[in-house]
């Protein structure tokens, strides 16, 4: 058994959209499970109509997050629909779910309900604000929790508005832990025969996130302010201008790193100066000693930088874009962004799994599915005739 294949045999009942929860699967697809997306009639998952950009006119947002899937599009709304989520999670060992709470109870398709038809089942809810208190049925999306949480607050430059991340950070968060839970609860079931609920929502991994920012105020009351490209607690710690405005980001965590820094760029005499010989003391005199780099790092561009920097190994990087990063040498070296055959996309190339054990990660089997793709194909293993399949089909159950 390889990495790629650690979960095959496992059969997933996919019932999320958007980010947080189809990462989540997808991954149960990298690692070997097969994995079953249902989405409703017509529009299907939101991201597949997030655009731009688009490759081909299929969102990027949806290929990003559901390859190794089949799909099959059902009215859940329908009693025949609801019974065929039945048969297909009494089947499968894992369901994942991102409604609201309360939301699949009322169409017979609960936590309580479906465990105890299969008992065996890994019942996984993704939610907004978590399953109980006073946000429980309020919706959210990675921004929301981004504002909610603090994380929007804390994030700029100190005289500026408030940003969100460029990235889905508590959506990809979500899926991370989701999937960690998954795996324990798919372990533990192996010693006691039992499934497990898994619950998790955006705010906790939002909360999660900023576990030492909240100790830390919880330690003082100073609730950690906007800092730009710096940290309250490192210095030098940021983003400097350089002769072409591209800019390195240095980070000079302990004393050895912040000698080698000072080495670089010739400024060695502010090693031994008493306002910055402890990262106490540079933290506390930060302003001026910015004011003594910034000059320096301003002489050379950036790439120049980066090289003098790195031949004393101080970590260091000059900003890129994602142009750059697709096309990075060590990228490639590790295989991380793979090919993924499309009918549609001639060279569609998908990030793969960022961890490798023995040597492999996970592989691509199966291209993000078009809406209903695997319809038939489900419905058949399930024992529907083609005439059944046609009458379900009439009468707008699947699609």
């Amino acid at each position: 058994m390889t990495f790629a294949t650690t979960f095959e045999g496992v059969r997933v009942v996919d019932l999320t959209r958007n980010f947080a929860g189809p990462y989540c699967t997808m991954t149960l697809g990298d690692l070997g499970a097969d994995v079953i997306k249902i989405e409703s009639l017509g529009v299907g998952d939101d991201t597949r109509a997030w655009v731009p950009p688009a490759w081909n006119g299929i969102s990027t947002s949806y290929l990003s997050a559901n390859r190794n899937k089949r799909a099959i599009a059902i009215d859940l709304d329908t009693d025949e629909g609801a019974s065929i989520v039945r048969e297909l999670v009494q089947r499968a060992d894992v369901l994942v779910e991102s409604f609201r709470p309360g939301s699949l109870d009322k169409r017979g398709l609960g936590a309580i309900a479906l465990r105890t038809a299969n008992p065996r089942l890994v019942h996984c809810s993704i939610s907004a604000f978590g399953a109980v208190g006073p946000m429980r049925d309020s919706p959210g999306y990675d921004p929301v929790l981004q504002a909610y949480s603090g994380i929007m607050d804390m994030t700029g430059e100190p005289d500026r508005p408030p940003v969100r991340l460029g990235i889905g950070a508590i959506d990809l968060g979500t899926a991370a832990w989701a999937t960690i839970a998954i795996m324990a609860a798919l372990a533990n079931r192996e010693v006691t025969g039992q499934g497990a609920l898994v619950e998790t929502s955006l705010f906790e991994i939002a909360t999660w996130w900023l576990s030492y920012h909240l100790t830390g105020y919880l330690a003082t009351t100073h609730a950690p302010t906007r800092q730009g490209t710096t940290t309250s607690m490192i210095a030098p710690y940021e983003l400097y201008p350089t002769a072409d405005d591209v800019g390195v980001m240095v980070a000079a965590a302990n004393d050895n790193l912040f000698h080698s820094f000072m080495t670089a760029t010739g400024l060695t005499d502010l090693v031994t100066d008493p306002r910055f010989t402890s990262n106490t003391l540079r933290v506390k005199y930060r302003d001026e000693l910015r004011g003594l780099i910034a000059p320096r790092m301003r002489e050379r561009k950036a790439v120049e930088w980066e090289t003098a920097l790195r031949a004393y190994a101080v970590p260091c990087s000059r900003v890129r874009g994602v142009d750059e990063l697709a096309d990075d040498e060590q990228l490639e070296a590790l295989g991380l962004l793979e090919p993924c055959p499309h009918p549609l996309i001639d060279d569609l190339r998908l990030v793969g799994v960022p961890v490798s054990v023995d040597g492999t990660r996970g592989r691509s089997r199966l291209a993000p599915p078009a809406p209903g793709e695997h319809t038939d194909a489900v419905l058949t293993e399930l024992g529907r005739s083609a005439e059944q399949i046609a009458a379900l089909r009439s009468r707008s159950v699947v699609a």
